[in-house]
């Protein structure tokens, strides 16, 4: 059965979408590596201010490691919510 030129055209839509896919999932993950690392870095500032004015360390150290786990993937997925159609 010969193939419609919407049929062609789908298929060449696939493959221009399966060809990008791997740049986009390499590219979105180093901008959240990087998201991640200045999370980590910034916990550490927030950390360093509140005791630096008066907080004590071990609240210090629980608020800083909430602040640093904000950005976690597996949160970040829950909410969007399942990936049924």
């Amino acid at each position: 059965m010969p193939r419609t030129e919407k049929q062609k055209k789908d298929g060449q839509a696939i493959i221009y979408i399966a060809a990008a896919v791997p740049g986009l999932l390499i590219s979105l993950g180093i901008a959240y590596l990087r998201m991640r690392k200045r999370a980590k870095k910034e916990a550490r500032r927030f950390f360093l201010t509140l005791v630096r004015d008066g907080v004590p360390v071990p609240q210090a150290k629980e608020l800083a490691d909430i602040y640093a786990s904000s950005i976690s993937l597996t949160e970040m997925i829950r909410e969007m919510g399942p990936f049924t159609s």
